[in-house]
């Protein structure tokens, strides 16, 4: 069966969407290193509300640590965002990490950490830039029984 002209362009540009987005850590040819948005992990991925995650990152990313370091931000499923939960003053050399407490008021269901203080002025007033982030799902924090 022959495929459409339309057919392959659509294969084509499906190929390099997918494969620009495999590449993780890249730097955009108009903004050069400045550009590249590192590639997150939370570990364990799956945590309760009050327990520490590791968020990190083996790519290595050439930007400017900002005055105060990096500020991490934590928000759940209910959309509420719990800034501060850690602070790291390293660079992004291969082997950044830093440990994150969960609030222990944490809703259960989809989390994410983030950088909340990343720069975004190299993105184009007109376009949409991706930031660092990682995913981890959040269990109900263990229940204390008092007796």
């Amino acid at each position: 069966m022959a495929r459409t002209r339309s057919q392959r362009i659509a294969a084509v540009v499906l190929t390099v969407a997918v494969s620009t987005a495999l590449t993780g850590c890249s730097a955009s040819p108009e903004y050069g290193r400045a550009g590249c948005v590192p590639r997150f992990t939370v570990t364990p991925d799956t945590a309760r509300a009050g327990e520490t995650v590791t968020f990190s990152t083996t790519d290595e990313c050439d930007v400017d640590v900002p005055g105060g370091g990096w500020r991490i931000e934590v928000s759940d499923s209910e959309g509420h965002r719990h800034e501060d939960r850690a602070h790291s003053d390293e660079r992004f050399d291969g082997s950044w990490s830093v440990s994150v407490p969960l609030p222990a008021e944490m809703q259960p269901g989809d989390g994410m950490l983030s950088i909340a203080n990343w720069d975004y002025s190299s993105c184009p007033g007109d376009a949409s830039c991706a930031g660092p982030f990682g995913n981890l799902t959040v269990t109900r924090a263990a229940s204390v029984t008092g007796r």
